[in-house]
């Protein structure tokens, strides 16, 4: 245990919520389900921001554009601008766009990667169904000699040929990207693969790993103190995922918070409270809710 895991060990989570300054939320799970304000969300961010604190939104869906997610937010009465929100797609058109890349970029993905690669620039191909003409799978299959990188998020359209594409651009020596690697979407009680059962297929048809963007990787932590100006020591990250928002936070030396009302449970955060090989995953403080959170700040404020 380092310093700064000393001192986060001996402050109780009244004091750590009174002092930090920069609140980075996940956001399903965390702030809503699906298009449910979760009790306490806009109570919770309203105070922050009346009492002079940062507030972000990092998620790693990349499904959406910034502008997409600013525009839910305000649908559900949650006062965060664009400037304040970071999705993986517009980590990824952003890392690459620090890296010279212009295009053409194969895509498996959705209209959110399409439009944050356009604001930068980067001209790409490949959203949407890929389908044959007739049974042959392989039917019609083109490669563009051109393209200079391979961009994998979230597809609902991933099939055979996509991947078959995917892997021999990546096999000809362009560069492998990913927006985030989640095995699985909140879906409630349907079970939906997630980007990272995609990017998996493409690494072991590829024999390749790829740059992830999203959490808990560093392209999304660069870009966050490309938007503001962060004491970590002062910033904390709540979210519901133990190995993307909490590995992500204690990673990068922020105070970390799990609420309940997501993915994780009572018997995975104790399990990771107890594996020797987990400490990376464990939170500062856990509370049920950003409801219980919120509570907790307000009446430490008070005294």
């Amino acid at each position: 245990m380092g310093p700064t895991d000393k001192l986060k060990a001996s402050i109780s989570a009244p004091d750590v919520l009174r002092q930090c300054r920069t609140y980075v939320f996940d956001c399903d799970g965390v702030l809503w389900h699906e298009n449910h304000l979760l009790p306490g969300a806009v109570d919770l961010i309203n105070y922050l921001l009346e009492t002079d604190r940062h507030v972000f939104l990092i998620t790693n869906n990349s499904t959406k554009s910034v502008e997409q997610y600013a525009e839910k937010c305000y649908r559900l009465g949650l006062p965060v601008s664009e400037e304040s929100i970071i999705c993986s797609s517009n980590v990824a058109a952003t890392y690459l766009k620090s890296k010279g890349i212009s295009g053409p970029i194969y895509v498996l993905g959705h209209d959110g990667v399409g439009l944050e690669l356009d604001k930068c620039g980067i001209t790409h191909f490949g959203i949407g169904p890929d389908h044959p003409l007739n049974s042959d799978p392989l039917d019609g299959i083109r490669l563009d000699p051109n393209t200079s990188g391979v961009l994998v998020g979230f597809d609902g359209h991933f099939n055979y040929r996509k991947l078959l594409k995917a892997t021999s651009y990546i096999s000809r020596g362009v560069p492998f990207f990913a927006t985030n690697e989640d095995a699985q979407l909140p879906a409630g009680d349907t079970v939906l693969p997630g980007t990272g059962a995609i990017v998996a297929a493409v690494k072991f048809a590829s024999g390749k790993d790829p740059i992830v963007m999203g959490k808990p990787h560093r392209p999304t932590f660069d870009l966050l103190c490309k938007l503001h100006n962060i004491e970590v020591e002062k910033t904390i990250m709540v979210g519901d995922r133990l190995d993307t928002d909490i590995l992500f936070g204690n990673r990068f030396r922020m105070h970390t918070a799990c609420v309940m009302t997501g993915v994780t449970d009572a018997e995975l955060l104790s399990k990771v409270q107890t594996d020797p090989t987990a400490v990376e995953l464990r939170p500062s403080l856990t509370f049920q809710s950003v409801e219980e959170l919120f509570e907790t700040l307000r009446l430490a404020e008070r005294c």
